[in-house]
């Protein structure tokens, strides 16, 4: 059931994850009926290393030259691959703004963004990812920098913590049409903690685990993510904070794609 034609915006840095981010990406464009477009932004203090006015405009003008031809490097095999037209765009400024200015002007429904390798509670700036969570009105989501989804494989889809809110969007009715496999609920017990599928609307059958909450249980669950193949978890931040933890401890903790839903996810059903 295609509803909607959704619009997804690639926050990317260019770090080494950028090819499997995009390639995530353009997969689920690709199943959903999705644009998408790549967005790059620079700081002008990484650019320009000189005082003087016409050499500070000759090095904008060559990093722009370098760095679309090596955004076009990254995007071109993806694009061939999936069939899929993949927008570029980049620009030099205030990175903050600029991402604020672009998700202004694309409209998405979707933003990604990815995790950064080296410390599990870093992103691609702390802040700009604060920034994201805090005021984007739709999904986002956060590429896994190992795991990339098979374009031939039916998906496996997860669910943390939820008591169905994830589940309420267009994208995740439509993703859960399009695969035969069980949903999987992660859920840390809670005195609260009941059975996932009298509180779903969906004739899915689902499996469900249930975690004891402690230091270690975001490592624990991780583990299970692993070992029972989850290839995308929803995670509704709101029912998230219920159990005392923040939406980043999460997001660093789990290395597969996540999408995170929230009080204004349901508006996706509306727009457009």
């Amino acid at each position: 059931m295609k509803t909607k034609n959704y619009r997804i915006l690639v926050l990317s840095d260019l770090g080494d994850s950028a090819m499997n981010i995009l390639e995530n990406t353009t997969r689920l464009a690709k199943m959903i009926g999705g644009e998408v477009a790549f967005f790059h932004a620079e700081q002008p203090s990484k650019v320009v290393k000189q005082d003087n006015q016409l050499s500070a405009v000759r090095s904008i003008n060559a990093a722009y030259v370098e760095t679309k031809k090596r955004i076009e490097k990254l995007v071109a095999p993806v694009s061939k691959a999936f069939g899929k037209k993949i927008d570029t765009i980049f620009v030099v400024g205030n990175i903050r703004e600029e991402i604020s200015k672009q998700i202004e002007t694309f409209q998405p429904d979707i933003i990604v963004m990815g995790q950064r390798k080296q410390s599990p509670l870093k992103l691609i700036g702390d802040s700009i990812t604060q920034q994201v969570l805090t005021n984007f009105v739709g999904i986002v989501m956060i590429a896994s920098h190992d795991q990339v989804l098979g374009e031939s494989q039916e998906l496996s889809l997860g669910m943390f913590n939820g008591t169905g809110e994830c589940l309420k969007t267009a994208l995740a009715v439509e993703l859960l049409e399009q695969t035969s496999q069980p949903l999987k609920s992660f859920k840390i017990a809670t005195k609260k903690t009941s059975s996932e599928q009298a509180l779903l609307n969906t004739d899915k059958k689902i499996v469900e685990y249930h975690f004891s909450n402690g230091d270690s249980v975001l490592n624990t669950i991780s583990k299970y993510l692993s070992k029972t193949k989850v290839d995308v978890l929803f995670v509704n931040q709101q029912e998230t904070t219920q159990t005392n933890m923040g939406i980043k401890d999460v997001i660093g903790k789990f290395n597969v794609p996540l999408l995170l839903t929230g009080k204004y996810s349901h508006q996706l059903n509306n727009q457009r």
